[in-house]
């Protein structure tokens, strides 16, 4: 009994490092997500969200308001997050370059109060499945190239994120 309990164990911290987890829930992470819920219906519009929710874009291709230190936070919240595309969509026909962007940062609120932040992230990938890719970089030029995207919830304190379930990663043809 003892034996196979000790193999059990010996085999959950062999495998655990294989399992991917990209988000985490630090404090009051239910209430953000609650609140993400909340703030996307209240913000379908592109223009106006309903009362009291409202949104401020801090970057996107033409604009850069945040802080140094907020945006180097939240990129490597989007390369953490990005971590688990191995595990989902490049596990399909999809190859990428592990080159991690981030692309648009959206602050979103109740009133004044600043919940957190909307993140949306891309990498540079291929289609592999409509060329002859053979594992060496050279075979991608036949291949069709895009970005992969996704879009993350992000915590005001930086402790919580997780990916936004109605906008997991896709891949997005560039030709």
């Amino acid at each position: 009994m003892k034996f196979t309990t000790t193999l059990s164990a010996i085999a959950l911290l062999i495998l655990a490092p294989t399992f991917s987890w990209a988000d985490r829930m630090g404090p009051n992470g239910d209430k953000l997500y609650e609140a993400a819920a909340h703030f996307e219906g209240a913000c379908r519009e592109k223009i106006i969200c309903r009362a009291p929710y409202n949104r401020e874009t801090l970057l996107d291709e033409n604009f850069n308001g945040l802080s140094p230190e907020i945006q180097n936070t939240l990129f490597e919240v989007a390369q953490y997050q990005a971590q688990i595309w191995a595990d989902t969509i490049l596990e399909g026909d999809y190859v990428s370059a592990g080159d991690v962007r981030l692309d648009e940062v959206t602050a979103f609120y109740r009133g004044a109060e600043l919940l957190g932040y909307k993140i949306s992230y891309s990498e540079t990938a291929w289609n592999i499945s409509d060329c002859a890719y053979d594992g060496a970089p050279e075979s991608l030029k036949s291949c069709t190239s895009g970005r992969i995207f996704e879009t993350s919830y992000v915590s005001n304190d930086m402790q919580t994120f997780f990916s936004d379930e109605e906008r997991f990663a896709q891949f997005l043809s560039l030709q």
